[in-house]
């Protein structure tokens, strides 16, 4: 795959020195946009695009000395390769995956910080890649990041993460194909979330919300359902403290046709068939997007729990951890105009 990381970066020179010069419009506050305070901009250029992460890709694949593999699952509806790495090996699968919703900014850098941190040599990078085996998708939604926008962009404008029961974009059923292979046992999916929730009694705006429950408990096995609480209480312990973070439960849901909830589930298919599997946990972050400014300090939202998570799956601490955390944190105040 690694050939054509290549070409694709030659291609993105080329176009850089097409456009150089030209400076990205920045993103209307629209429902389902990042999450911004009144009056404040995102500028484009502040976050990764789709040849930042071919780039980022490219050379986190040559520096790793085999340790990472980057494929691409298919194309997107305009024809981008749907790029994701693997590292690990593990019998266990941990499924991460980012900017599904085009215009939910921060989470692909993210994304590419754990997966280049897991290269590492430390002793926790060491144990996650003895006991795991982690696919990591940087950016979920190549043509949606590209135009800034929630959904795909072809044939018509469709939110992927409410298409894994029609499939009708090739994203879905690309990204389908890879899961039915590696079998996560765990799965999660990082997002952005609305200017709306606040801190309750002040004008404060939640930093990060938790989803647990993509789907109803009801239609969870047991073990999923401690799981994802399990999986959400090591979240929130690895932000407790972290500067003046203002943390929150995500509202309530219950959606069949989204990424993690199907993968629950466990199907059909495309093709309508049974894939005889059901990831074990999963679980979701909203983390509100306030601007470049803040750009490190909303990558590390994402970036110190999903850590926390994967060292937590791989030393198996997960399994017997206290659910505390999570049945004590209270829900956001206020709707998400976001959404999972």
């Amino acid at each position: 795959m690694l050939h054509r990381l290549r070409a694709l970066l030659v291609l993105g020179a080329c176009t850089s020195l097409l456009f150089a010069g030209q400076s990205a419009a920045d993103p209307a506050h629209v429902p389902g946009g990042p999450c911004l305070q009144d009056n404040q901009k995102v500028s484009l250029s502040s976050v990764a695009n789709y040849q930042d992460v071919v780039t980022s890709l490219a050379q986190i694949e040559r520096t790793s000395k085999g340790m990472v593999t980057v494929e691409s699952a298919g194309q997107s509806g305009e024809g981008r390769e749907l790029f994701y790495a693997t590292i690990g090996e593990g019998e266990d699968v941990f499924w991460l995956q980012s900017r599904i919703h085009g215009n939910e900014l921060h989470s692909t850098e993210a994304a590419l910080q754990v997966l280049k941190y897991l290269t590492g040599g430390s002793p926790d990078a060491r144990l996650i890649r003895e006991n795991l085996t982690v696919v990591v998708i940087p950016m979920y939604n190549p043509d949606g990041a590209e135009a800034n926008i929630r959904q795909s962009t072809t044939p018509n404008r469709i939110d992927l993460n409410r298409d894994w029961e029609n499939f009708a974009q090739p994203e879905s059923r690309a990204f389908y194909d890879v899961w039915e292979a590696m079998q996560p046992r765990l799965a999660l999916d990082l997002h952005h979330m609305s200017s709306a929730p606040r801190v309750a009694g002040t004008n404060d705006l939640n930093q990060f919300q938790i989803g647990a429950r993509a789907i109803s408990p009801t239609r969870m096995t047991d073990e999923q359902w401690l799981t994802n609480r399990q999986m959400a209480s090591i979240s929130l312990d690895a932000l407790d403290g972290f500067g003046q973070t203002h943390t929150a439960r995500y509202p309530d849901i219950d959606i069949t046709n989204a990424v993690l909830s199907r993968m629950m589930l466990g199907g059909p298919g495309p093709d309508g068939s049974d894939p005889g599997f059901q990831t074990q946990g999963a679980i979701f972050y909203e983390v509100r997007s306030v601007g470049q400014k803040s750009n490190g300090y909303l990558e590390n939202l994402f970036r110190l729990p999903t850590l926390d998570v994967l060292t937590a799956a791989a030393d198996g601490s997960l399994y017997g951890y206290d659910t505390s955390s999570w049945e004590a944190e209270p829900y956001a105040q206020g709707g998400p105009c976001g959404e999972f």
